[in-house]
């Protein structure tokens, strides 16, 4: 199965994982990161050089990052590989979704391609939908 990490600006990361485990309990190779202010960005990649490995049961591992472009994604990009693919525009859904896909086995890439794909339909003007009622 493949881990998960999931890394942030403060706590949404920290958030993120205490909500899905509210929706998908015991979830296992699942651990979050967060970069505060104080933190040093080459301390931080090394800490997440670190949950990587935790995670890591050889199937791969997925980083979830909060944006791209920012110092969190920045560096984990120094992480990337085959066997380690980072997806940003961390939500709630994208973890679950990833959470529930995992378990069915596929590669990484097919898993993926599945995760942006449900993400993406995750996003929704609730108020254009309503109104087409």
């Amino acid at each position: 199965m493949v881990g998960i990490v999931v890394i942030s600006h403060g706590d949404m990361a920290k958030g993120v994982l205490s909500a899905a485990s509210m929706l998908s309990p015991g979830s296992e190779q699942l651990v979050s990161l967060s970069l505060y202010p104080e933190d040093n960005p080459d301390e931080y990649q090394k800490k997440l050089e670190e949950k990587i490995r935790e995670v890591d049961s050889g199937d791969g591992v997925f980083i979830l990052a909060d944006m791209l472009g920012g110092t969190p994604c920045n560096r984990a990009m120094y992480s990337l590989g085959e066997k380690t693919r980072m997806l940003t525009g961390l939500s709630l859904p994208m973890l679950c979704s990833l959470l529930a896909i995992r378990e069915e086995g596929a590669d990484i890439l097919s898993i993926a391609k599945e995760v942006m794909a449900e993400a993406k339909e995750g996003m929704v003007d609730v108020n254009e939908l309503t109104e087409k009622d």
